[in-house]
Formats: structure tokens, C-alpha cells, sequence
């Protein structure tokens, strides 16, 4: 079961159909809804959504926290999301001079990353974003820069833990190749997982 955790995001609609077009559960909670993941044990990979606002303002993010320090498997976060994975793990964001509201060539740092399975050395990412992660979190790395953005995509450097300044999940084609590795990687996750439980019960 895949958590999605809905910072607002206008693009929730395709979230969703990426998810169900690989027949995966999901829950999704809005960001300011008291979760009750204790009743949860099937999580299988997190997904931060877009939204308005940012990490230190009024915007309430408890589950987008809460999900991240509770589960520890495959984790996207997606422009707010990803700006929350790095506040979250001490890392700083900033304003931009100025809002972004376009598609963006982003350039690929780490070509044989498996989230970019199937991509070359470039890939245009919708933006819709002011704010910029400006401080790498210690144990992530960046694995992708635009011109606008020198943290455009990091990842924890022993994790599956993801986060796109852009939206990959309204950026076309292009975009469903990175939302589709991303959910592979939760179902391999939960795959091994299943594999590990067998082996400890029998």
C-alpha cells in the first residue's frame, strides 16, 4: 500500500492515476489530518505531495513528518514534499528571486540511478514552485541540477528516499517513466520484505 500524504496538491488526480494504473493500494491523508498510521502495516513507500506554502510557515506538514519518522521504505517527495524531506532532515531551502512556472530542462547527475530507468542525460520537469532547497541534508547527495535550481533532485545516499523540486507526475511522458520506477521500487520493496518474513518463519 503506497501513503500519500496531499500538502493541497493540485495535481493529486495524477497521483492517483499512476498508482492505479499498477493496481497498488493506496491512503491517502491530507497534511493535516491526524493520522492514524498505527493502524498501518502494509506501507510499502511514501509519496509528499505539492502544495502551497512551505516548510516554515503556518502550513500544518505533522503527517508528512509523522510518515517519514514512522516508515522506513521508498519515499518521493514532489516540489513541497521534497522541500519537506530536507527541512525535515536539517537541510535549508530559500525564496528564488523569482516563482517558477514553467517546464524546465533538468540535467541528470546520476545517469544509473533506477529512478531515472529508461531516461537519458536530461529530462523537462513541470515547475511550479518559489522556493529552493539551498543546504544539501547530510547523507543525501544531488543526483540532478537545472539552471534555476543547483539542488534540483537528491536522494539519501543509503535510502530510497527521493525528492524532485519539479513534478514529475505532470510532466509527460518523461515524468511516468520517474513516477513508475519510483512505485517498482515499492514493489520490490514490499517483494523482499515478503521474502525476509518467510524466511524468519520458517
Amino acid at each position: 500500500m503506497i501513503l500519500v500524504i496531499d500538502n493541497q496538491s493540485k495535481f493529486m488526480d495524477n497521483i492517483k492515476r499512476e498508482i492505479e494504473q499498477r493496481n497498488l493500494k493506496y491512503r491517502i491523508y491530507r497534511h493535516s489530518e491526524p493520522p492514524d498510521f498505527e493502524n498501518l502495516n502494509d506501507v510499502q513507500g511514501i509519496i509528499l505531495s505539492g502544495g502551497p506554502g512551505d516548510p516554515y510557515g503556518p502550513l500544518n506538514i505533522t503527517a508528512d513528518l509523522l510518515a517519514i519518522m514512522n516508515f522506513d521504505v521508498p519515499t518521493l517527495g514532489l516540489c513541497l514534499g521534497h522541500e519537506i524531506i530536507a527541512v525535515a532532515n536539517k537541510g535549508k531551502i530559500s525564496k528564488l528571486k523569482q516563482s517558477q512556472d514553467k517546464m524546465e530542462r533538468v540535467f541528470i547527475d546520476k545517469e544509473n540511478n533506477p529512478i531515472f530507468k529508461g531516461l537519458n542525460n536530461e529530462v523537462f520537469l513541470r515547475k511550479k514552485h518559489y522556493r529552493h532547497v539551498t543546504e544539501l541534508p547530510k547523507n543525501f547527495e544531488v543526483i540532478a541540477h537545472s539552471e534555476i535550481c543547483p539542488v534540483e533532485v537528491i536522494k539519501h545516499k543509503t535510502k530510497n528516499i527521493y525528492g524532485f523540486q519539479g513534478h514529475p507526475e505532470v510532466s509527460g511522458e518523461q515524468g511516468k517513466i520517474i513516477i513508475n520506477n519510483f512505485l517498482e521500487m515499492c514493489e520490490k520493496f514490499k517483494t523482499e520484505n515478503t521474502i525476509k518474513s518467510q524466511i524468519q518463519l520458517a
